[in-house]
């Protein structure tokens, strides 16, 4: 068995480097053999010097990261350092300090419209709440801001506003970054406050307490969700001491720094995502570059959010919270229902807590139908939230849909395995567990080639989602069974690797049954 392991994980990452290999080297023939085209290409800039090689800079989420970086570091090494000062000398002013210092950053860097835009959504919710407001009335309010914010975020004159005085296009993205996430902090504090106080209105100490979760700097603009419960535990609970927080934080930043540079220096040799611009010369690729394309989307995607959340949950740790685990890498991720159970810890957490769970509750205590469909609509109410967080566009839905059928799929085949017949099945046909993880391997492999399909709409949009279909629909036999065979062995490694924590885990993540 450890044999049969080994030779899958070569094959696998043999795969993997040969396709990266493939799309460098076949990304370079066209762009050398069509000089002009570069210089139509707006996202390939001038990279590093000493490199001499242009730079792709088309990813807006990484290009405003670092500007974020480049503005607050140091004002979150202060923030941390008065923080710090008032839990061991003013402990019962502290959440004040959290509201001050958010408001005194973002007015500073940003300007005072921004902040009043950042304010707003708290300032609803207390409304909500003042007046007595039910979990029903949070989530129609929660919906109704996120379809407006929706409409917003591509409206000319909203940008305007947020654009006053000429701050740069990357502090405008902050903010629309953070009108997001801190839509889903105030869900939760909202909906724990009517759990918590059972019908009472809100006093001035449950105000403090909403405006400083929501405005928590370091977790302000880029994520990841931390619990209001998670959040509250900060202030009572001590993890560690001084010394070996510091020690922590250091060691996480050299290794977060490391991976920044890491990834900057890929983009100056793959341009998969600037080539995107000018889809003739994607259409130009072999197949086998083009797995190689699927793989660095991925790839990035996963690199970024590590750094990012990463990041800011180090700085959030030295303030005594537990931050979501860093995402799992999605190279060794073989289903629908793992990657979102590991990728963003903090938002699947939230998911199941706030909509899967108690719409799961709700059903069964309403209804008299099969377990299955209280899952399956459940996870559809769950799906749908999902589509309107991230943004209600064509490329989204689609990304949204194929999940929703990928673990409605899960669902049914769980449902299957735990009937007699399987149990029939397992014992006089595939006898043993080698033979039974095979099978599952194979089983798996289609859905996992639909996961890479939908995840491309997510990561590039309509026009690449579309292109990668096609290949896959229009593939010859020989690339078909190529291609399963590379995914089969995929899904091999990842279920040996499942057990294997992320980065970070302290203790076990808690899931859907």
């Amino acid at each position: 068995m450890k044999l049969e392991l080994s030779i899958y994980f070569f094959i696998w990452i043999s795969a993997n480097i040969y396709s990266l290999y493939r799309l460098f080297e076949a990304q370079s023939d066209i762009l050398n053999s069509n000089p002009h085209v570069v210089n139509t290409l707006a996202d390939l800039q001038k990279g590093w010097g000493f490199i001499g090689r242009h730079k792709d800079v088309s990813d807006v989420d990484w290009v405003t990261w670092k500007y974020f970086v480049h503005i607050s570091w140091r004002y979150l090494l202060i923030h941390f350092v008065i923080s710090e000062y008032l839990r061991n000398k003013f402990p019962s002013i502290l959440k004040h300090w959290y509201i001050i210092s958010s408001v005194t950053f973002v007015t500073l860097t940003m300007g005072y419209r921004q902040m009043i835009i950042i304010l707003t959504q708290p300032v609803i919710y207390i409304i909500i709440l003042y007046g007595g407001g039910k979990k029903l009335s949070i989530w129609l309010v929660s919906i109704l801001l996120l379809l407006s914010y929706n409409t917003l975020k591509y409206m000319y004159y909203f940008w305007s506003f947020l654009d006053y005085k000429n701050i740069q296009v990357e502090g405008v993205y902050l903010i629309l970054f953070s009108i997001a996430w801190i839509e889903l902090r105030c869900i939760s504090y909202s909906l724990d406050f009517v759990e918590r106080k059972d019908g009472k209105l809100l006093k001035q100490e449950d105000i403090i307490d909403i405006f400083s979760y929501a405005l928590y700097l370091p977790l302000l603009f880029t994520g990841p969700i931390v619990l209001y419960k998670e959040f509250e535990n900060s202030f009572v609970t001590r993890r560690d001491n001084l010394k070996t927080r510091i020690k922590r934080f250091i060691y996480d930043m050299m290794a977060f720094q490391l991976y920044s540079l890491i990834l900057d220096l890929v983009l100056h040799y793959i341009y998969f995502f600037a080539m995107q611009k000018n889809m003739e010369l994607i259409r130009k690729l072999p197949e086998m570059a083009l797995c190689g394309g699927a793989l660095f989307m991925g790839l990035k995607f996963h690199m970024k959010y590590v750094i990012t959340y990463g990041t800011t949950g180090s700085f959030a740790r030295l303030d005594h919270m537990e931050p979501p685990p860093t995402p799992r890498c999605i190279a060794r991720i073989h289903v629908y229902s793992q990657m979102w159970r590991y990728f963003d810890v903090g938002l699947y957490r939230f998911l199941v807590k706030y909509i899967y769970k108690p719409g799961y509750s709700m059903l069964s205590q309403c209804c008299n139908l099969p377990n299955i469909t209280y899952k399956l609509i459940a996870s559809l109410a769950t799906f749908v939230f999902i589509f309107v967080w991230h943004g209600t566009v064509w490329h989204i839905f689609v990304w949204s849909l194929l999940n929703y059928m990928g673990i409605t799929i899960e669902h049914m085949a769980k449902y299957i395995s735990r009937t007699e017949s399987y149990t029939q099945f397992r014992n006089n046909i595939l006898r043993s567990k080698a033979v039974e993880a095979r099978f599952m391997g194979i089983l798996c492999t289609p859905l996992l080639g639909m996961s890479a399909i939908s995840n491309s709409y997510l990561f590039a949009g309509n026009d690449i989602g579309n292109f990668f279909f096609v290949c896959v629909s229009h593939a010859s036999l020989l690339s078909t069974i190529l291609l399963g065979g590379f995914l089969y062995c995929f899904c091999r490694v990842s279920m040996a690797l499942e057990s294997v924590p992320s980065r970070g885990v302290s203790k076990k993540v808690e899931g859907k049954e």
